[in-house]
């Protein structure tokens, strides 16, 4: 037979092969293949398990073992690599010890022979020897079954030394199940069941198993009883959730341009900038956003999963069933917003936890350069990569980003305020109902002082946010987006629905926003001359020269269609999308 373990290398398994060899003329284990301190000292855990078999298996006693772990050139880090060890110095010690038994047996034989012995003394060497012989019995037959045994295992558990039970490692339990190949028969824990069987469906050719402690597996492996099958129980899945809470979209009062700018940024993926005072609904809007987007797709459902087992987030049965959502923070540490940590336990960060869902960034502008860059990098790549002295570890971070920060320093940018009372509009040239008086400004900052509060966004950052919008609770127009988070979404399905056919021939496309260029948007969208002077003429009212906006407008534009249910781009799509963009204020047109 053949065993392998797996050890994590960013959120993937890679397997580790185990060759074995007992050394008659040494004792303790030499391990060969960069073993970590927590895979040394999960040979002593696997040796000690050993000895809570049936029988006798002190296999550590009065023997050495040289155990190679392969491929050589990586360090082996995971402690589920305990289980095959524990395995292959049970394999190692039957196949290569039955010789030394025999010889025991003979010495005790020959001391026994001799007329001088007490009656004490002789009982014991009696036992001993029917000791020795039922061992040595049980050695024969567990060697021609070993022998016989073509299996390929892939064997994944930590083991406790007082009862051999068997759990979990604590890091990437799913990615390294993962790495299971056709024909492989795979044992794992039962607290591993879910995640175990989940793999085994997805991948065609594995047979998946539980076992509760060294016992059992070892009996499976020697065929003393039948495998119990990892069952996909949906009722067993337990929702990791991301968020604690989620709010209806229809409990955010006012931000009705925020809402609308909202809806084409989860329908096309585009990345969203809200920009308003503190407390006016940022936080709940991008909250609100992630039961606004399709669910997760299988092979969406798996990798999110393998992200959040290598965090060391998902218990026994826990699967993350929803888009997540994670937030950041301006007191957040580089290494737990990119990923990172020790040589041993680098683990992802919040921008790989939010793959395939929302990354909300508070105050975004108050950051510092570094973490923008850092970001900035991730965002065009959707990799952020670890660098190791001899390795480079990748995690994914495929994420909408939504950002916040506040106009100014005092927050109050563009709203206005009646001198007499507390009302408040967007609109400087209207007057106080009450009080039929003109408004004053809000906001106490100078000009300069508002420039150099907006301009600490980064300009690199800032060109990959597609669209940017004012977000206040005094913004009130009445429109459809009062409606309920339930009727948005079946909008935003529907326009991703639209987007998933069209790009069916890109896997890399998934929707609007992933598009690269123009000349990939004209592979998949026909615009007619009209539509196409239209735009030019857009193009050149707005001063936009780069290419890249020039590629904004037009997939902001494709987005704004979909929700209309427009096979083709018209001038009022370009115009919405124009607005959206910011590209008509002068606040966000400056920046």
């Amino acid at each position: 037979m053949e065993v392998f373990g797996a050890d994590l290398r960013g959120i993937n398994g890679q397997l580790v092969k185990f060759r074995t060899v007992q050394e008659s003329n040494s004792s303790g284990v030499k391990a060969l293949g960069l073993a970590s301190k927590v895979v040394r000292e999960g040979i002593v855990r696997a040796g000690k398990a050993a000895q809570t078999l049936k029988g006798n298996w002190d296999i550590l006693s009065n023997s050495g073992y040289t155990i190679d772990l392969s491929p050589a050139e990586i360090e082996k880090t995971s402690s589920g690599l305990e289980l095959p060890i524990a395995i292959m110095l049970l394999q190692a010690f039957i196949l290569q010890n039955l010789e030394d038994l025999e010889n025991k047996a003979e010495d005790i034989k020959s001391a026994l022979e001799k007329s001088r012995l007490s009656d004490e003394k002789r009982k014991r060497l009696t036992e001993k020897l029917k000791s020795i012989n039922e061992h040595s019995s049980l050695i024969v037959k567990y060697k021609e079954r070993l022998i016989n045994n073509k299996s390929k295992y892939l064997l994944i558990g930590k083991l406790d030394i007082v009862n051999g039970g068997l759990e979990s490692p604590y890091y990437g339990m799913l990615g390294l199940i993962a790495a299971a190949e056709k024909g492989f028969t795979l044992i794992v824990p039962d607290d591993a069941e879910i995640h175990a069987s989940l793999v085994a469906e997805s991948s065609k050719g594995i047979k998946a198993y539980i076992a509760s402690n060294l016992q059992e597996v070892w009996d499976v492996i020697l065929g003393e009883t039948k495998p119990r099958e990892a069952k996909y129980i949906k009722k067993s899945i337990i929702e990791k959730s991301t968020t604690r809470y989620i709010p209806n979209l229809k409990a955010i009062k006012g931000v009705a341009r925020a809402k609308k700018a909202l809806r084409v940024s989860l329908a096309g993926g585009h990345n969203i900038l809200l920009v308003g005072p503190p407390g006016q609904g940022k936080t709940m809007l991008s909250k609100a956003a992630t039961k606004m987007l399709p669910m997760l797709n299988k092979d969406e459902l798996f990798v999110v999963n393998k992200i959040y087992s290598a965090k060391g987030v998902l218990n026994k049965s826990e699967l993350v069933i929803k888009r997540p959502f994670q937030e950041a923070h301006e007191n957040i540490t580089l290494p737990a917003l990119m990923g990172g940590g020790s040589r041993n336990k680098l683990v992802p960060g919040l921008v790989s936890l939010a793959h395939k869902g929302i990354l909300y960034f508070d105050e975004i502008n108050l950051f510092p350069g570094k973490y923008i860059e850092h970001l900035r990098t991730a965002m065009s790549n959707n990799i952020h990569s670890v660098q190791r002295v001899n390795d480079t570890v990748e995690y994914p971070c495929n994420f909408t980003l939504v950002a916040a920060m506040n106009p100014c320093k005092c927050g109050w940018h563009k709203h206005y305020q009646c001198p007499e009372c507390n009302y408040i509009s967007l609109d400087k040239s209207s007057k106080c109902p009450s009080h039929n008086i003109s408004l004053a400004n809000k906001c106490t900052c100078s000009n300069y002082v508002i420039e150099n509060y907006k301009n600490k966004l980064s300009t690199p950052l800032l060109d990959r946010i597609d669209l940017k919008v004012l977000v206040s609770a005094y913004d009130s127009a009445q429109s459809k987006y009062e409606y309920s988070t339930s009727t948005v979404r079946k909008e935003v399905f529907a326009a991703r629905d639209k987007q998933k056919r069209r790009y069916k021939k890109s896997p890399h496309i998934a929707c609007n926003a992933d598009v690269p260029d123009a000349d990939e948007f004209y592979k998949f969208n026909d615009t007619n001359t009209d539509t196409k002077l239209y735009f030019n003429k857009t193009l050149r009212e707005h001063n936009i020269s780069t290419k890249r906006t020039e590629v904004k407008v037009l997939l902001v534009s494709r987005t704004v269609a979909d929700l209309d249910n427009s096979r083709h781009i018209k001038p009022k799509h370009i115009n919405e999308a124009v607005n959206l963009m910011g590209l008509t204020d002068t606040y966000f047109k400056d920046m």
